[in-house]
């Protein structure tokens, strides 16, 4: 065999020099569709049950049914990352995802209040700790301030509902609709809302004696009376 020329080692590094730089690309290009696919800032964790997962919350029970998924904001290097969207054993989101929010009234315009806030002896004697509004079946029901969906299911006696967390001057609040048409709403537990979304629709779900809104809103997890509270906090 004769030794290779000099011209021919120049072929040969050449030949290999092109090999080398189009593996190099095909990995660079490979990496940019994997980096494209997995954002950097939000994991979608499933399995960390023992880091706390949402957990889909009873409108009736106290008892809760185990996660439904767990969101994760990843900061950069040195930031302090957001908490995990997750419920607490109190009840509540943690409340630095919320932020301050202004409320305003459930519906477009004013409406016949069927029942107030306070002790009552009918239809069912007892506290009564929500306002009941009749602008009629099927009207849409406005989310009274920015949030998130705490709860969000049927159960016999609030029939078709929602609750939602905000934040009021610094306060921890919840809002509650109840007996909606079933289906007005597809909410899930986590989702972001904002005032003036629709909450879902006037129905005649759960232990209800009529078509109406039943509007309960805790502060600190005490039932206070919903339209003083919205007037004194409106937008």
């Amino acid at each position: 065999m004769k030794p290779p020329t000099t011209s021919n080692l120049a072929s040969r590094l050449k030949t290999a020099r092109k090999a080398i730089i189009a593996s190099s690309a095909l990995f660079s290009v490979g990496g940019l569709l994997a980096l494209a696919a997995f954002p950097a800032n939000l994991t979608m964790r499933n399995d960390e049950a023992a880091a706390g997962s949402i957990q889909a919350q009873n409108l009736v029970s106290d008892v809760s049914e185990p996660g439904l998924r767990t969101l994760e904001v990843i900061g950069e290097v040195g930031v302090e990352a957001l908490p995990a969207l997750t419920i607490g054993a109190n009840g509540r989101f943690d409340s630095r995802l919320l932020t301050n929010t202004k409320l305003r009234y459930p519906f477009e315009q004013e409406v016949r209040l069927t029942d107030g806030f306070g002790y009552r002896s009918a239809p069912v004697a007892g506290f009564h700790n929500a306002q009941d509004l009749d602008p009629g079946e099927g009207t849409p029901i406005n989310i009274v301030g920015d949030g998130i969906v705490l709860k969000a299911q049927f159960n016999d006696w609030c029939g078709f509902g929602l609750e939602v967390q905000h934040k009021v001057d610094g306060q921890d609040v919840t809002t509650l609709y109840c007996h909606m048409q079933t289906g007005s709403h597809s909410y899930e537990v986590g989702d972001q809302v904002k005032a003036g979304d629709i909450a879902g629709r006037v129905g005649n779900t759960g232990q209800s004696f009529g078509a109406h809104l039943h509007l309960v809103l805790r502060l600190n997890g005490e039932p206070v009376d919903p339209l003083p509270f919205i007037a004194k906090n409106s937008i």
